[in-house]
């Protein structure tokens, strides 16, 4: 991650063009309306949901939401003892590789749990509001810092929580790959291939997400799919094997042994002989 922005991410001074906070009463806490500028809501205590576009997205203490300027949006605040929303709005805002008045990009928000950054989070956010509405001296230089602070805070979950949506995304699309395909695939190296995806990567995603890596995915996909035509056809092994996508009979039976703990006819025996003994028994 830290490749994806330089040292000097900031190229001008941002400007708080307002600070506020939702304590009160539940429900609805402002009119659903575009973003006037980028604007960063800390969850400090309590939960609810956004309304973004015509969907809408639960939300807990410790949450961080960014919008980009223009994400039309609002919060409802659950009726819970205790409730707390910061919302702050920037402006003069030119972050490295982005539009202007931009947070993210390619998506209008981010709703992300900062997990253990969100004590500092916080701290930044509840005293930039009192620096915000203070008249004692320096004030607005405090301030000018804390925003800073605050930015690069939901710049970095933002970041992060981007990269994650991104992995999500290449999981799914090689898990429907595999779903699809898996009778027919030649290689986890064609899989790569037609996919676009390094071999390495790919492993990672199925171990992290799965606990398995994909060559095991696909073996237990095939060998689940011979269990099917061992219970429902009187196919030879040979054919069985081919139809799974295993050329060669004797490396299917030693496969399918080695994860059933039985050979294949052995395991089409048992299930016959169970099945009759069911239709006895009715």
């Amino acid at each position: 991650m830290s490749g994806n922005y330089k040292k000097n991410i900031l190229r001008a001074r941002p400007r708080l063009l307002y600070a506020g906070s939702f304590t009160g009463n539940a429900g609805w806490q402002n009119e659903k309306r575009p973003a006037e500028a980028a604007e960063i809501v800390v969850v400090g205590k309590g939960g609810g949901k956004a309304e973004i576009g015509d969907d809408t997205y639960p939300f807990a203490a410790g949450d961080v939401i960014v919008y980009n300027r223009g994400c039309a949006h609002r919060e409802w605040l659950d009726d819970t003892p205790q409730k707390e929303l910061l919302f702050f709005g920037v402006g003069n805002l030119h972050i490295g590789g982005l539009e202007p008045d931009a947070v993210l990009k390619d998506r209008p928000f981010c709703l992300v749990h900062a997990g253990d950054a969100f004590g500092a989070i916080y701290a930044y956010a509840s005293q930039l509001l009192t620096e915000s509405e203070s008249a004692l001296p320096l004030h607005e230089t405090m301030a000018g810092y804390l925003l800073r602070l605050l930015l690069l805070s939901a710049v970095r979950l933002s970041a992060y929580d981007g990269e994650m949506l991104e992995e999500n995304r290449n999981y799914t699309e090689a898990k429907r790959y595999f779903d699809e395909h898996y009778a027919e695939i030649d290689s986890i190296d064609a899989v790569c291939k037609s996919l676009y995806i390094n071999k390495y990567y790919l492993s990672h995603l199925f171990t992290q997400k799965m606990g398995i890596p994909p060559v095991r995915y696909l073996m237990n996909k095939r060998i689940e799919l011979a269990c099917h035509y061992l219970e429902t056809t009187d196919w030879n092994m040979a054919d069985v094997g081919k139809a799974c996508g295993y050329a060669d009979p004797c490396y299917f039976s030693r496969l399918f042994k080695r994860t059933k703990k039985i050979t294949p006819l052995r395991y089409r025996y048992l299930f016959k002989l169970e099945k009759e003994k069911k239709e006895k028994k009715k």
